[in-house]
């Protein structure tokens, strides 16, 4: 299983997309690159504002490359020098959150904040000004909420070619990538019924096909060299393999015969250990974790947001 002046943003960074605890919704903080104005550092601090945004309405942020994003443009409305000692900046901004369908480009949601900074400097007033948004403000709540919203309701509208799509990936043998697909299927959608019984056999063909290809790569490494670097190596390929795979047994018996061979080297016990099964995870929750590593492993989305602003 092997991502008045105004602000225009491009693609700088993605904060973790994020996974509702009630509506297990995917959803990405995307700040793209400004063409000009904001510091880096205000730029940091709205990075971190956004995932506070995320994580304060019920959502985790622990995914990336997320179809749905949640993105800012800015408009410096005011920005004027007050002739005190020191002299300070102070801007008066306005900031426009949207939510949308990064992939299709399509925009769900959009709620506008009017913030005021004042600094010694640019960037400390830009600082000021952001600290303003605050991730209880009703505005902001009643944002992601139609957000939200709109992102169940896509995938009730299209989950026949979710649903289509998967297989045919899974027919192509992609099963982390069909996985991934539907697993992100957020649970309070009606598309979930339809999706939920066809995740634990595709996350067993995905586990299966990681067993065979790692078995492959740890027993290729520890036949070329039998020493301390390649039993750590091909150690730490083994161990990262789920017990409940089919070609489990053979992963053992390897990771037995690599065992007993560093204990000869080194006369202690290894500290690789292979996984063991977890009784309290279902088999939804074992797929998301699938779902969730495929993602991170992924090339940084390019995402589509012309039109939004």
């Amino acid at each position: 299983m092997k991502k008045i002046i105004t602000i225009v943003f491009c693609f700088v960074a993605t904060i973790s997309v994020a996974q509702d605890n009630n509506y297990d919704i995917s959803l990405g903080a995307y700040i793209p690159t400004q063409a000009e104005g904001i510091p880096a550092s205000a730029k940091s601090m709205l990075n971190n504002k956004l995932g506070q945004i995320i994580t304060s309405n019920g959502i985790s942020d622990d995914v990336r490359n997320s179809r749905f994003i949640i993105t800012p443009n800015i408009t410096v409305l005011s920005k004027d020098v007050i002739g005190s000692a020191p002299t300070k900046i102070a801007l008066n901004l306005e900031m426009t959150l949207y939510i949308g369908d990064g992939i299709a480009g399509n925009l769900f949601s959009s709620e506008s904040f009017q913030l005021k900074g004042v600094g010694t400097n640019e960037t400390k007033a830009y600082m000021q000004a952001i600290k303003q948004l605050k991730p209880s403000n009703k505005k902001v709540e009643d944002f992601i909420a139609n957000g939200k919203a709109k992102i169940i309701d896509y995938y009730n509208t299209n989950c026949n070619q979710i649903i289509a799509e998967s297989k045919s990936l899974e027919n192509l043998n992609k099963f982390d990538e069909a996985l991934f697909l539907l697993v992100n299927v957020p649970v309070a959608s009606d598309c979930f019924d339809n999706v939920k019984n066809k995740i634990p056999s595709l996350y067993q063909k995905a586990i299966d096909e990681d067993c065979l290809t790692k078995y492959g790569e740890a027993q290729a490494i520890w036949a070329a060299n039998q020493d301390i670097d390649a039993a750590n190596e091909a150690g730490s390929i083994l161990a990262s393999v789920s017990p409940q795979a089919a070609c489990f047994k053979n992963v053992k018996s390897l990771f037995s015969k690599i065992e007993a061979r560093v204990k000869d080297l080194q006369d202690r016990d290894w500290k690789i250990q292979l996984l063991e099964i977890d009784l309290q995870k279902s088999a939804i929750q074992a797929a998301k974790e699938v779902g969730v590593a495929y993602g991170k492993n992924q090339p940084n989305t390019v995402y589509n947001i012309r039109g939004w602003y």
